[in-house]
C-alpha cells in the first residue's frame, strides 16, 4: 500500500469511535439480512438492522445525523448476502467520516454504497453461488448421501457455512478498517482474482465429476451390416466416453442460461423426454 494511504489510514484510526464489540454485533446481525427481504427494496431493512450498532455508536448524540443515515440506507439495496458484511463495514467507516465532517458527506456515502453492489456481488456470487462453495458443498454432500453416508449432510453444512462465517467476519472487520480503500487494496494485491480463479476451476471440476458419475444416459440403437451388429453406443463411447450424459448436461445448462428455462420446467421436460425415449427405444 502507498505511504500516503498508510498515513491516511493511521490518522483515521485515531478518530474511530466504533469498537470491536460493535463490529461483532454487526457480524451476527448480518446473518439476518434476508429475513426482511422484500420485492421493492430487497435487503434494505436487513441492511439497516445490521448497520445499526455502528450508527448508534457514531450518532449517539446526533439525532439529525442518525435520521439522515437511516433515511439513506432505507433505499434499495441488494448484494450477495455472504459478501454484504464487507460492504456494511466499508459504509460504517464512511458514516463515521460523515459524522466527523458535520454530516456533509451523505451523498458520497450513498454513491459509494451503490457503486459497491455490482463489483462485490460479482466476487460474492463467484465464491458462494455460481461456481464456488454452493456447488462444491451440494456436490460432495449429495454424493455421500446417495452412497448411504449420513455425514454428507454435515459436510454440506460445513463446506458452505464455514467459509461464509469467515468471509463475514473478515469482511466486516477489514471493511471497516480500510473504509473506501478496501476495494483498491484488494485489487492491487491480486488475491481476490486468484481466489475467483480457484473457485471457478473447482466448480467446473466438481460438475464434470458429477456428470460422469451420476448422469446416466445411453442408447440401445444398433445397426446390422452384413452378419455384424454395430451398437451405436459403442461408437459414441469411442469418440467421447460418456458423451451422451455430457451432451444432455450441456443442453440443460444452455436452456437455463440462454433460454431462461426454469429448473422446474426443465425437470418435467427431462422426465417426459426420458420416458418417451425409453418407450420408442431411443434411450435406455
Amino acid at each position: 500500500m502507498p505511504e500516503n494511504q498508510t498515513a491516511e489510514l493511521q490518522e483515521n484510526n485515531l478518530n474511530k469511535k466504533v469498537t470491536h464489540k460493535d463490529l461483532i454485533r454487526v457480524f451476527w446481525r448480518s446473518f439476518l439480512i434476508e429475513c426482511s427481504y422484500n420485492s421493492e427494496r430487497m435487503h434494505n431493512l436487513g441492511y439497516i438492522f445490521s448497520l445499526t450498532p455502528i450508527l448508534k455508536r457514531i450518532y449517539k448524540d446526533d439525532r439529525e445525523g442518525m435520521a439522515g443515515a437511516l433515511q439513506r440506507h432505507v433505499e434499495f439495496y441488494n448484494a450477495t448476502p455472504q459478501i454484504e458484511p464487507t460492504i456494511i463495514g466499508i459504509v460504517g467507516a464512511l458514516e463515521e467520516q460523515n459524522a466527523q465532517s458535520g454530516n456533509q458527506m451523505g451523498d458520497m456515502v450513498s454513491a459509494i454504497k451503490t457503486s459497491l453492489m455490482g463489483p462485490m456481488s460479482v466476487i460474492g456470487d463467484t465464491l458462494f453461488f455460481t461456481s464456488g462453495f454452493r456447488v462444491l458443498s451440494v456436490s460432495v454432500g449429495a454424493a455421500m448421501c446417495a452412497a448411504g453416508n449420513p455425514l454428507g449432510l454435515l459436510l454440506y453444512f460445513l463446506i458452505f457455512n464455514v467459509p461464509h462465517y469467515l468471509a463475514s467476519y473478515w469482511g466486516v472487520t477489514q471493511g471497516y478498517k480500510l473504509g473506501s480503500n478496501f476495494i483498491e487494496t484488494i485489487v492491487e494485491s491480486g488475491w481476490m482474482e486468484k481466489v475467483r480463479e480457484v473457485a471457478f476451476m473447482v466448480g467446473l471440476t466438481v460438475i464434470g465429476a458429477l456428470t460422469s458419475s451420476y448422469v446416466s444416459l445411453s442408447t440401445p440403437i444398433s445397426f446390422t451390416y452384413g452378419q455384424s451388429t454395430i451398437a451405436l453406443q459403442d461408437i459414441l463411447d469411442q469418440i467421447v466416453l460418456k458423451g451422451l450424459p455430457l451432451a444432455a448436461t450441456l443442453l440443460c445448462s444452455w436452456l437455463m442460461r440462454k433460454k431462461n428455462v426454469k429448473a422446474q420446467v426443465l425437470i418435467i421436460i427431462v422426465m417426459v423426454v426420458g420416458i418417451l425415449g425409453g418407450i420408442v427405444g431411443i434411450f435406455s
